[in-house]
């Protein structure tokens, strides 16, 4: 009889072993389904309400805090100020800071958020330098690795946090951007920019985007292509859907890629993009 019970004793541990590693197995490949098809948030909204009522207090006659920019995987964290309407030079005395040319505390369906790059105005732009505040850590979108795991864009105005998704990067001349002003764009308007910014950009984002949309602009400047060159570095997000999760999204290098490719090996550095 005690034969008996070990023999049914081995077969429940073998039952169980069997169940043991179908589990682990299971648990396994839905881990990489999971990861494959980027069901995993990569960005968490930390609000920034409470920094702009502080940077207020600070604010000058010249000029006032209406709203805040963070960018997912950059030191780029900041007070956007809206300047006065008499179209002069201001004197901000903030040390890191961006700006937006309507001066209104208010949220529209086409933004323009604008910074200044001091420290990396290299062909080869460094990515994440302590010193680096303003728009400097912007220009890290240059890079395919970096994008393709820093999409977010978060951006705090009139009491509430919006969250955007990246889907264009592109260079333009300052003197291209006329369609850029910030306001509530028609959808013509939008549909025109649209069309415009997806053919310029060196990246194919998997997002989908419209004239429905509502749309922000980052925009900085460069010498990527030159010291003398007056290119900007422009990188568009639109807002994230309602019940749409904040989950990674592929990316590609297209055609306009190639030029970049070559100047950040070092083999071409010219005017013309």
């Amino acid at each position: 009889m005690p034969k008996v019970r070990n023999k049914k004793r081995k077969v429940i541990d073998k039952k169980w072993l069997i169940l043991f590693v179908i589990l682990v197995v299971g648990i396994g490949i839905g881990y990489i389904v999971f990861n494959k098809f980027n069901l995993k948030p990569i960005y968490s909204i930390d609000s920034r309400i409470n920094n702009i009522k502080k940077e207020q207090k600070k604010d000058e006659k010249d000029y006032r805090t209406i709203g805040w920019l963070r960018v997912q995987g950059t030191n780029i964290d900041a007070p956007i100020i809206g300047y006065n309407t008499r179209g002069e030079e201001v004197n901000v005395t903030k040390d890191n800071y961006l700006w937006n040319e309507i001066n209104e505390k208010k949220f529209y369906n086409k933004v323009n958020i604008m910074g200044h790059n001091i420290l990396n105005l290299s062909s080869t732009p460094r990515v994440g330098d302590v010193n680096f505040s303003r728009f400097d850590d912007l220009m890290a979108f240059v890079y395919t690795d970096f994008v393709e795991d820093n999409k977010y864009i978060q951006y705090t105005v009139d009491g509430k946090d919006y969250l955007y998704k990246i889907f264009a990067v592109y260079f333009d001349y300052q003197f291209n951007l006329n369609l850029s002003y910030q306001g509530n764009y028609s959808k013509d308007d939008l549909s025109t920019y649209l069309k415009k910014v997806k053919k310029k950009s060196i990246y194919d984002f998997d997002v989908n985007v419209d004239s429905d949309d509502k749309i922000i602009s980052l925009i900085t400047c460069t010498r990527m292509f030159g010291e003398n060159s007056t290119y900007e570095l422009i990188v568009n997000a639109r807002l994230v859907h309602e019940n749409e999760k904040y989950t990674n999204y592929d990316v590609v290098e297209n055609k306009n890629y190639k030029k970049i490719k070559k100047i950040l090996k070092g083999d071409e550095v010219n005017d013309e993009a």
